[in-house]
């Protein structure tokens, strides 16, 4: 996670102009920062142009890239905790000309003993880490003079071949007969003219398993004069595709020709006849580029079967419409563990619901089932060794090294930029339905998103999770109506991969019981309740930059004292009952989202228990003190919807990053100071739009509100053309609703007007 370590920290810095307004950075530390830019920069450029390099030596020169960048932005962002937590409170909170007066004398102390303090040690520390990136470019530059990308590329392991890549004809296909027949139709049937069709679907849903079965079947073999079988790969060299294709090279001396004479030997050998030519597991669009023109067109019917896992891959190069594979159903799946494990012979009445169990768990996967069986066909068929199998599920399918092999391929062949991105998927718990409204603003957050033109950060986020929806590593769960994803997932055996991924790079450990391991981790992911015991624990773990919480019950916060470096707080599944103090400190925090509820299913009986309590939550003025924040999400809990009201400070407006303001039911004060980024405003009530409030929002995208009572009576009784309008909102982006169904409707009077 080399890149994305480059990446935050290059947004730190830039970052650290706004951070001048609180803190005092020493002249000697600021003339290492245009270098340190410098150095950040070149690396950026040699991890995007050489990532799948590969090799021990480069793999190891990626992980001092990573803890470099991790120890430049903990020693900045330190400094800044530092700096402004000495100043007391910078931010007007309190009251008073004395209590006023008094922190202004007590800042100015702290600077100078600051500065002294900042001079001795993090100058000395800052200087050490950049030795260490001054090592690791010259190293850098020492390979990039040695050797070209493809001498690298050249002198280790190539990638292994996709799971069916050696032909193998006794792999019968269980739960696709509507998928060869269909493809059969195509092949042997159709348009004479010369058809390119793209098999595309997940690494080991069984792409290669199809085309070979299809490729073996007597009636292709009686209809294609010539049949040849290239299995491609990642690491493909013309020269030997080439060789590949050519039928007759065991029978002619090929090995003296240039790439340009087999080339014309390959176009001339096909001509004229029907051919049916197989390109197994592409992985670029440059590889048909490089093919194309070998493939004559003679209208008799001769077709080329591409098998990929790259959605993008396969439309550049089809002519046809692509054959996308599906998962197989649980009643499919059960089929073939059965047939694997037994073939003809029938199953044993005890085993059969524990099999189906076990099936069940490999996710439709075709290959993770014919796996387990395998190890089940090993084993005594015995109850005892079944139950065994499935409570171990997970474990014993990643472990195995056929299929890791396989499902790695796809991740070692993704850009530097969608590898955090894809590996942040796996800390959410198995099955989730992932909100991508909220994923989006995670990677934001987490920064792992480089800026790029005139796009907002927001629509990038998209560009990439539609990137990894075409390679076939994330699942569409549901879309808007507008087309964009609305809810995303991810493979079972994914999931597992990213986190084994995860761990090993210390980018994000997800802990289910216990805080074992979370020592050095950079982000966390809870899904269990957090007790006291995981409190002490996690309070020693102050690297922590991200904390993702999916348990219902907390019994403290208070770890978070020792976590001020965290950027990503999501506690959005747990119920609090009350903002806790420790989350202001939090300078550096980037997403925060939580969850009120009263914690009481009876509300009556908590409120005659509760009278003293106040009949609002209060967001606390200090909230102010999170200079970084982009997006703030309070939701209620269900049945609390109603019993009370989220009052906001006026310090809300002080924040100037904020991104997005999420609410369950909020009175927000009338803005006195523009928020230039705010792009999403949701569950504001009662909220009177003038024209001096909209001209605070000038990039508001999203805005949903509702009024109730004599504020909703009052706005039903404006006349349109009385409303203000809003100069980059139109038709599409304005969206206009209630919050919550059954409750007091939005006025349908209120609109804004195309007026100049």
């Amino acid at each position: 996670m080399a890149y994305a370590a480059l990446v935050s920290l290059s947004q730190t810095l830039e970052q650290m102009m706004h951070y001048r307004k609180f803190c005092y950075i020493p002249p000697s530390e600021e003339q290492l920062l245009e270098p340190l830019r410098e150095k950040l920069s070149f690396l950026q450029t040699f991890l995007e142009d050489h990532l799948r390099i590969g090799g021990e030596t480069v793999e190891g020169l990626e992980g001092r890239i990573r803890d470099s960048a991790y120890r430049v932005e903990d020693i900045i962002e330190s400094h800044v905790s530092d700096q402004i937590s000495s100043q007391g409170d910078p931010y007007g909170v309190k009251k008073g000309l004395k209590q006023l007066t008094y922190a202004i004398q007590k800042a100015a102390s702290s600077l100078i003993s600051c500065k002294r303090s900042m001079e001795l040690h993090n100058m000395a520390d800052l200087q050490k880490v950049m030795e260490q990136l001054d090592s690791i470019i010259e190293q850098v530059m020492s390979i990039q003079k040695s050797s070209k990308v493809e001498d690298l590329q050249c002198s280790y392991t190539s990638a292994p071949a996709s799971s069916g890549g050696v032909p193998n004809d006794g792999n019968k296909m269980v739960g696709f007969d509507e998928d060869i027949r269909a493809l059969k139709a195509r092949l042997c049937g159709e348009s004479s003219k010369l058809q390119i069709i793209s098999i595309v679907g997940m690494g080991g849903i069984g792409k290669t398993t199809l085309a070979r079965n299809i490729f073996n079947d007597s009636l292709v073999e009686y209809y294609f004069h010539t049949r040849v079988w290239i299995t491609v790969s990642q690491d493909y060299r013309l020269r030997e595709l080439l060789l590949a294709s050519l039928t007759d090279r065991k029978t002619v001396d090929l090995s003296n020709k240039t790439d340009e004479e087999l080339a014309e030997h390959l176009y001339k050998s096909l001509k004229g006849r029907t051919y049916l030519i197989v390109m197994d597991d592409m992985w670029s669009a440059t590889t048909w580029d490089d093919v194309r023109r070998l493939f004559p067109d003679d209208n008799n019917g001769s077709r080329v079967l591409i098998t990929t896992r790259l959605l993008d891959v396969a439309v550049y190069a089809s002519s046809s419409p692509l054959h996308q594979m599906s998962f197989l159903d649980e009643e499919w799946s059960w089929s073939l563990l059965r047939y694997k494990v037994f073939e003809q012979q029938s199953c044993p009445t005890e085993l059969e619901r524990i099999g189906r169990t076990i099936a069940k768990s490999c996710g439709g996967l075709p290959l993770a089932i014919v796996l387990v069986a395998g190890f089940l066909t090993k084993m005594d068929r015995a109850q005892y060794h079944w139950e065994k199998i499935a409570e171990n599920m997970s474990s014993a399918v990643i472990t195995n090294e056929d299929l890791s092999k396989i499902l790695t391929l796809s991740y070692d062949h993704l850009p530097c930029h969608l590898q955090p991105c894809f590996l942040y998927m796996g800390g959410f718990p198995e099955d989730y339905n992932i909100p991508v409204s909220k994923l989006t603003k995670l990677w934001i957050a987490e920064g792992f998103l480089k800026s790029v033109g005139p796009k907002i950060l927001e629509e990038l986020a998209e560009e990439y999770l539609e990137d990894l929806v075409k390679r076939n590593l994330v699942l569409i769960i549901k879309r808007r109506s507008n087309g964009k994803i609305r809810f995303c997932g991810i493979h079972d055996l994914l999931r597992d991969l990213c986190i084994q991924k995860a761990r090993k790079e210390e980018f994000l450990h997800v802990t289910n019981s216990c805080a074992i391991g979370i020592q050095n981790q950079r982000r966390l992911s809870i899904h269990s309740n957090i007790t006291y015991a995981f409190v002490d624990k996690c309070a020693c773990a102050s690297p922590i930059h991200s904390i993702l919480c999916f348990p219902q019950y907390i019994e403290s916060l208070s770890f978070l004292r020792g976590c001020r470096l965290l950027r990503v707080l999501d506690i959005l599944e747990a119920r609090l009952s009350d903002i806790p103090p420790e989350i202001t400190q939090l300078l550096h925090l980037r997403f925060l989202a939580l969850t009120y509820s009263h914690l009481d299913y009876d509300i009556e009986r908590f409120w005659r228990k509760n009278s003293h309590l106040k009949s609002f939550l209060e967001l606390p003025p200090s909230i102010s003190k999170l200079q970084n924040l982009q997006t703030l999400i309070i939701r209620a809990h269900a049945y609390d919807l109603g019993d009370r009201t989220l009052f906001l400070p006026y310090g809300i407006w002080e924040m100037p990053q904020l991104r997005h303001l999420i609410f369950f039911d909020s009175i927000l004060p009338m803005p006195f100071a523009a928020i230039q980024n705010l792009q999403t405003l949701c569950g504001v009530k009662n909220f009177t739009f003038k024209r001096k409030a909209i001209e605070m929002f000038p990039n508001l995208k999203k805005l949903k509100v509702f009024y109730t009572g004599k504020s909703r009576e009052k706005w039903a009784k404006l006349p349109p053309q009385s409303c203000p309008s809003h100069p980059t909102w139109d038709s599409g982006s304005q969206i206009f609703v209630p919050f919550h169904i059954g409750r007091d409707s939005f006025p349908c009077e209120l609109c804004f007007t195309a007026q100049a």
